[in-house]
């Protein structure tokens, strides 16, 4: 495999735009067909948490799921797999899967078979915001998530205020298992269609933004 990417996770204050670095879903799985092009950012808002957004150019987008936890990777999704302490690989990462109704399944875990969903821990379910436009002359669709402290700090048990050079790892990905193409894209390479993989994830740095 690739040597894993790099991504920085900027620092955004009161009053800044939410901007940052941004990552592109480049790496097709062969057994499906290309990735609709995606795009986003993960930032670090101080007091509030982390705030993923994702990009997809897609038209109609499958999206027959509304509820929390539901099968919406079945659906044109764009997901984050993110571990905020992969030096405490007891925990494990959070999984953020999102379609274009806004529906969200967020599970917790150190793999495939070893999670439960942020709900039956008595957690808060994220919310997720979607934003639909047209960039020169294309059809694009926009998923916002805050995975905000307190959900962090509970899966995590200790404080979730992250200082520029903290350390993570992850992934993002765009799928669609039951779409008229179906597809299986990453950020960071997958060895096969199979997403909780995190010895592949790619790092994340928390930088400030100045």
């Amino acid at each position: 495999m690739d040597t894993k990417p790099i991504y920085h996770i900027a620092t955004i204050l009161p009053g800044q735009a939410h901007t940052g670095e941004r990552f592109e879903i480049l790496h097709d799985r062969p057994e499906g067909a290309a990735s609709p092009q995606t795009r986003g950012q993960l930032v670090y808002l101080p007091g509030e948490g982390l705030e993923v957004s994702m990009v997809c150019r897609e038209e109609n987008p499958r999206a027959i799921y509304h509820n929390p936890n539901d099968p919406v990777h079945t659906d044109s999704c764009m997901e984050a797999f993110l571990d905020c302490f992969s030096d405490l690989p007891q925990y494990g990462y959070i999984g953020l899967e999102m379609n274009a109704n806004g529906a969200c399944h967020c599970s917790f875990g150190t793999d495939r078979y070893s999670r439960s969903y942020v709900l039956k821990r008595g957690l808060p379910h994220p919310e997720v915001t979607i934003e639909c436009f047209i960039e020169n002359g294309e059809h694009f669709w926009r998923a916002t998530c805050l995975l905000n402290t307190a959900l962090l700090s509970a899966l995590y048990e200790r404080d979730c205020s992250f200082a520029p050079g903290h350390r993570m790892r992850g992934n993002f990905y765009k799928c669609g298992d039951h779409t008229a193409s179906p597809h299986w894209g990453s950020w960071s390479p997958v060895e096969k269609v199979d997403f909780h993989v995190p010895h592949l994830f790619g790092e994340l740095i928390v930088v400030s933004n100045d």
